[in-house]
């Protein structure tokens, strides 16, 4: 009798230890699912802020990035952009630096076809500089009547050359003055709002480009 008892009273107790173990084993199982759940979400939600923060970043991006449309005046000279009354302003001195440089080449005593040049330079753009005066009168714009200043102290500079040195130094310069000139009237052409201004513009290019010509294939003598 007392055996009986002891046997049912272990299996009593073996039970309830079986009982507690799987509840255990449930809460634990419970305690983690639920732990990897929520580090699951906490993941997704970390994944889609940074895909918005990349999204709004990618908007801002592009909208600073997108490149600016420069805006393009009448008249223009080496990149600067001239509006119609300072183009007038900027072919006048062009004229005027011509027409000192090639006083500057009669005083040096060029000869030949250097000396026919410079006759027909100091001519053509005293013509032109004479046409251009009422046009910029009448639209209020003064002109220097002047070389600028750089091409002021190219001929300071120049001044000190003689003989065939300031042949080719004043051929070449020519060269490269009629060349700029020539892009400054196709520009106010194409961009210039002033018909007077144009006008003027269409009627000097031909005469400019012929000096252009003139300039390299006398140039190219003296070489």
């Amino acid at each position: 009798m007392k055996r009986i008892t002891l046997s049912l009273l272990c299996a009593s107790l073996l039970a309830t230890s079986a009982c507690s173990t799987a509840g255990n084993d449930e809460k634990t199982n419970n305690n983690t699912d639920s732990e990897v759940s929520g580090g699951n979400a906490g993941d997704n939600a970390m994944n889609a802020a940074t895909k918005g923060d990349s999204a709004a970043s990618t908007a801002v991006t592009d909208s600073a990035g997108a490149p600016a449309t420069a805006s393009t005046g009448p008249g223009s000279l080496n990149g600067s952009t001239l509006d119609d009354k300072q183009f007038m302003v900027k072919a006048d001195q062009g004229g005027h630096n011509e027409i000192g440089l090639s006083k500057l080449a009669l005083e040096k005593g060029v000869t030949g076809e250097a000396k026919t040049y410079a006759n027909k330079m100091i001519a053509d753009h005293t013509k032109a500089g004479n046409e251009l005066k009422p046009i910029a009168q009448k639209k209020g714009v003064t002109l220097t009547g002047d070389m600028d200043a750089d091409h002021k102290t190219m001929r300071d500079r120049m001044s000190k050359m003689s003989g065939k040195e300031f042949e080719q130094a004043y051929m070449g310069q020519m060269a490269k003055d009629h060349e700029e000139t020539e892009a400054l009237l196709q520009s106010e052409i194409d961009n210039g709002q002033d018909p007077d201004a144009k006008g003027w513009a269409q009627k000097t290019l031909p005469v400019v480009k012929q000096h252009t010509a003139m300039a390299h294939k006398n140039n190219d003598m003296k070489m």
